[in-house]
């Protein structure tokens, strides 16, 4: 299938899940998390959901990370969408969120976070393929950061779904995830 198709089913997918399924999927993923080796990580960057998307909930990710890895700098994103770009700021008790036009809550202000120190990146998707490329909202964002990332950075997707066989439509400068976290397996690439 090709992006917009994949954008738009897994959209519809997403809002169709009963509330508590999603609370038994966020359970599941974050007991994934908890099989992982987060040892070499100091600092990960870390999307905040959108709710009425019933996005995976990476507020539980956060307290994940607060409660078993104190030590690990957590950045927020801050998007630009005038020119598509991102700004981390790191995340403290004390840091204000707002949601932005699009729902998604981004700190108010903060230390910068340079990608040259970001060890993983929590990535948000709609969809993925056995391959670890992603499908999401359509405007690159995540793509053109990562690429102004180290090249061992760790690419997380978190998705409520298994991946499809294939997104027909990637391009060159789509970049494939290292893991995708569902409620039932973690998928390597």
């Amino acid at each position: 299938m090709l992006k917009h198709e994949l954008r738009t089913l897994y959209l519809n997918k997403r809002k169709q899940i009963p509330e508590q399924q999603v609370r038994d999927f966020n359970n599941a993923i974050i007991n994934q998390l908890k099989n992982l080796n987060w040892s070499a990580i100091k600092c990960i960057s870390l999307f905040l959901p959108i709710e009425t998307l019933n996005e995976v909930n990476t507020y539980e990710v956060l307290s994940f990370f607060k409660r078993y890895f104190p030590q690990v700098i957590i950045a927020i994103p801050k998007t630009n969408f005038i020119d598509l770009t991102v700004q981390h700021l790191q995340y403290s008790q004390q840091t204000v969120l707002e949601k932005n036009k699009y729902h998604i809550p981004e700190p108010v202000c903060g230390n910068v976070v340079l990608p040259s120190v970001i060890d993983a990146v929590f990535v948000p998707l709609l969809a993925f393929d056995i391959l670890g490329y992603r499908v999401g909202y359509g405007k690159g964002v995540y793509d053109r950061f990562l690429a102004s990332c180290r090249s061992d950075v760790v690419k997380i997707g978190l998705s409520f779904f298994a991946p499809v066989n294939s997104i027909d439509n990637v391009d060159a400068f789509d970049v494939p995830l290292s893991y995708c976290i569902t409620p039932n397996k973690v998928f390597c690439f």
